[in-house]
């Protein structure tokens, strides 16, 4: 493909702006004029108020049925509409879900108030994400050099089963409750293990602005259990099934794919109902390919549409973690981030295999 003004004449319309050629290098999409990939502010805001609107709801309807195995059907629902949750306040930390800064901030605060956890603390840990993607701070589906096989394995399952999700609210309380303006946590050593690495995103937290996303959604949370009389087994069991859901699938769009900063990541083929429920976060390579791009906008601008089935890829997410240089020998790993400059080849020590 060419040009993002060319012509694709198998489509018959313009081809998108990320080309076969371009995904295949792993080099970042040049921004654009906001104008030619325009955030949908009307849509987005109509869509926190029903995803918030439609949360609440279901756990009021979880909290007032007798049969516990509609409250585990409606859990399911749930499980489901905080995932577009999830999403929006993803766009939120990329600055954009609205295009007024207080607004987007405003709303972001309020979606992962259900989450529930700081949005400024998810904020930081992602924004890490895309710099640090597939190094060894980021690599719990390889057993490392050095790391305990069984521990490794261990956690990996505990985190795609849950805990990952657990780990946000407990982080975002203790980070709340720690006296200071700053974290500074010493430089792990050149042996330390995965967890050590990647606890680093912690020296960008700033609990200040932690304890004023916990302060919202405490109000929040109080206003909702006073008015809806929420009962604490069905918001155990909703958020039990959500935490889960969302703790294995935040893991999907990487596991097993090449230690490469963008490369490392899928474009995923779903239903697309359930894409459009997700707000096209399928298209996880193309984000990381042009993570300003807004979500609505993703399938125009990837390179093609997603091949690789999601639910196969769900399935060997639960393959144990092998060891890193029997999947990876070192002349295929590129360890650490790329640099992150538009227009211009990463440099890396990788040569991908096919």
């Amino acid at each position: 493909m060419g040009h993002a003004a060319t012509i694709d004449e198998r489509k018959g319309r313009k081809a998108p702006l990320i080309s076969l050629e371009h995904a295949a290098s792993g080099r970042y999409a040049a921004r654009r004029n906001r104008s030619d990939y325009p955030i949908p502010d009307n849509l987005n805001l109509i869509l926190t108020c029903a995803q918030i609107l439609v949360a609440f709801t279901l756990l009021d309807v979880a909290s007032h049925v007798r049969s516990n195995y509609v409250v585990f059907g409606v859990a399911i629902g749930f499980a489901f509409v905080m995932q577009c949750g999830f999403c929006l306040a993803h766009e939120v930390v990329h600055r954009k879900l609205h295009s007024h800064r207080g607004l987007n901030l405003g709303m972001g605060i309020l979606l992962f108030s259900l989450f529930p956890g700081s949005l400024h603390f998810f904020e930081v840990a992602h924004l890490l994400h895309h710099r640090r993607n597939r190094s060894d701070d980021e690599l719990e589906d390889y057993v490392l050099p050095g790391e305990v096989a069984w521990v490794k394995r261990t956690m990996y399952y505990l985190l795609i089963s849950g805990l990952f999700w657990l780990l946000l609210p407990l982080s975002s309380l203790v980070v709340a409750i720690i006296p200071l303006h700053r974290i500074r946590l010493p430089k792990p050593d050149p042996d330390a293990g995965s967890f050590r690495r990647f606890i680093q995103f912690l020296n960008g937290v700033r609990p200040g602005r932690v304890r004023r996303d916990l302060l919202v959604a405490s109000v929040v949370w109080i206003a909702a259990s006073v008015i809806l009389h929420l009962r604490v087994e069905a918001l155990a069991i909703c958020y039990a099934v959500f935490g889960f859901c969302w703790a294995s699938q935040q893991y999907i769009y990487h596991v097993r794919t090449p230690r490469h900063a963008v490369l490392g990541a899928l474009d995923l083929k779903i239903w697309k109902p359930l894409g459009w429920l997700y707000l096209h976060f399928n298209y996880h390579l193309t984000h990381h390919l042009a993570v300003w791009v807004p979500w609505n906008s993703l399938p125009a601008v990837a390179s093609q549409d997603p091949e690789q089935s999601y639910v196969l890829t769900y399935a060997k997410l639960f393959r144990p973690p092998e060891r890193l240089e029997h999947a990876w020998p070192n002349e295929y790993q590129a360890e650490g981030p790329l640099p992150s400059k538009p227009n211009r080849r990463m440099k890396s020590s990788m040569e991908l295999p096919w």
